[in-house]
């Protein structure tokens, strides 16, 4: 039976994340077709993010209460939804409500399966589990951006949103056919854990929240500027660029286990710290580069960091959520923090971007990570003088 259950989970993660790597390299550009430049570039990217963090405390919280599968289902059939209205879209405002209907879709999806693997997670084992989850995460990011490149190069834009659809649609049948409703679901925990304030009182979920965070606004301006300044400054087709941004995801994917593994050995907290700073020095290289070939080693680089320290700061935040309960809300906010950080990232860069140029957006957010690095080791060396439990 569990078994069925992870091939189910894996699969709807997968297609939703697939999804979404194939419109996030594509995005930018459509929005630069209808007349979008700077912030208003950054505002459609986030408007994602938005729509999805107003919705994730509500979602998590039900999910708790109520099941899981459900959502999971929605969510993959709103994905599929979502395709027709990116085709379907003539304006930037058309645009923005596709966008921000992907964002309710993904809040549906991506917090509740991460909290119905954690859990099955054994106790012990948080690293090597969500890494092996992480994989098909990744994975589905990984693959999105060569697929929706290539697609759009020989068939056209449109092309690109249908292939989305499908693939969430078979997600979603899959989740209706071969996923069990959730059984591990506790009521009291979960209301405890519907205060925020509650949930903040350990140093140690501070540290891993605000990590997520400052990691997040990296990936955000990332995402949003990175097809830009490889198609205004390096001369990148759609291809060339969806390759970039995959072999990063693609990187980060392979790591996942053997890192989730020794994260499980060694030190979690040392593997997020490494990984932290290794994707600083990667974003404050990318402007420097002139050509493919450099700015495709960047981009290994900044996969390497994500392999290193995601399945480590997943696994610390499956920790808290079985030592606190709730892991449906828990896990919600945890991906809250991700989407604030997509939030962020994109208005930060584009205000920069419009301010300076895009060169300057990848160096921005370069500090960012630090801080978030810095920021993450004050709360876990915090943790360990007070000897906080949570």
């Amino acid at each position: 039976m569990h078994k069925q259950m992870f091939i189910a989970l894996f699969l709807a993660v997968f297609t939703a994340m697939l999804g979404m790597g194939i419109v996030a390299p594509l995005l930018p550009l459509y929005a630069q077709h209808f007349g979008a430049k700077g912030l208003l570039i950054g505002l459609v990217f986030a408007s994602f993010s938005i729509s999805r963090t107003a919705l994730l405390p509500f979602v998590g919280r039900m999910s708790d209460k109520r099941g899981r599968k459900v959502f999971i289902a929605a969510g993959l059939l709103l994905f599929t939804l979502t395709s027709l209205g990116y085709v379907a879209s003539r304006n930037v405002g058309e645009l923005l409500a596709a966008r921000m209907l992907q964002g309710i879709a993904a809040a549906m999806v991506i917090p509740i399966a991460l909290a119905y693997m954690g859990e099955l997670t054994p106790a012990g084992k948080e690293g090597a589990y969500m890494g092996v989850f992480n994989i098909f995460f990744f994975g589905g990011l990984a693959m999105g951006p060569i697929m929706g490149g290539i697609v759009k190069d020989l068939f056209g834009l449109d092309f690109s949103f249908y292939s989305m659809g499908v693939a969430s649609f078979i997600g979603f049948l899959f989740t209706l056919i071969f996923l069990p409703e959730s059984k591990r679901i506790r009521e009291p925990a979960a209301s405890y854990l519907w205060s925020l304030s509650q949930v903040l009182a350990g140093r140690r979920i501070r540290g891993i929240y605000l990590f997520r965070l400052f990691f997040s606004i990296g990936i955000g301006l990332t995402w949003t500027f990175l097809p830009i300044f490889g198609d205004n400054f390096l001369g990148l087709s759609s291809s060339h660029i969806g390759i970039l941004i995959s072999l990063n995801v693609l990187i980060a994917t392979l790591l996942q286990t053997p890192c989730g593994m020794l994260a499980d050995r060694f030190n979690k907290a040392a593997f997020v710290i490494f990984g932290g700073s290794l994707a600083a020095g990667a974003l404050f290289l990318i402007p420097l580069t002139r050509d493919f070939r450099e700015i495709l080693f960047v981009n290994i680089l900044l996969g390497i960091s994500g392999g290193i320290s995601m399945p480590a700061v997943t696994a610390m935040a499956v920790e808290e959520g079985k030592n606190i309960g709730g892991m449906g809300t828990l896990m919600s906010i945890f991906v809250m923090c991700h989407s604030i950080g997509m939030i962020i990232g994109p208005v930060l860069a584009g205000a920069v971007a419009g301010v300076l140029n895009v060169t300057f957006v990848f160096f921005i957010g370069a500090l960012v990570g630090l801080a978030g690095v810095g920021g993450f080791a004050i709360f876990m060396h915090r943790a360990r003088a007070f000897q906080d439990p949570g």
